[in-house]
């Protein structure tokens, strides 16, 4: 599992580089969609993020991120380390501007 950390101020092109991750991964016909993470607590952020593995999804894309639910995929990812579910796991997180 790779976690890509995407940091900046606010109007720095943060959500445009996912944008563009995004469009990269339905070009090559691989299922690609942006999680918000406002909507979710940290605990619920982890749980769709544990659907979307389940239904096949590898790269995974995650916007406006408190610093809590980064802590928390820091910590699964190495919970997860060794486990070949998610070897080929990557996720990009944009951290919460502010």
């Amino acid at each position: 599992m790779q976690v890509h950390v995407i940091t900046g101020d606010a109007g720095t092109g943060k959500t445009t580089k996912l944008r563009s991750i995004e469009a990269q991964q339905l070009a090559e016909g691989r299922k690609a969609g942006i999680i918000h993470a406002d909507a979710y607590s940290h605990h619920g952020l982890l749980a769709i993020m544990e659907v979307k593995v389940e239904r096949g999804e590898r790269t995974l894309l995650v916007d406006d991120c408190s610093s809590k639910q980064i802590e928390e995929i820091l910590q699964w990812q190495r919970e997860a380390a060794g486990n070949e579910r998610f070897e080929d796991l990557a996720i990009h997180l944009v951290r919460r501007a502010g």
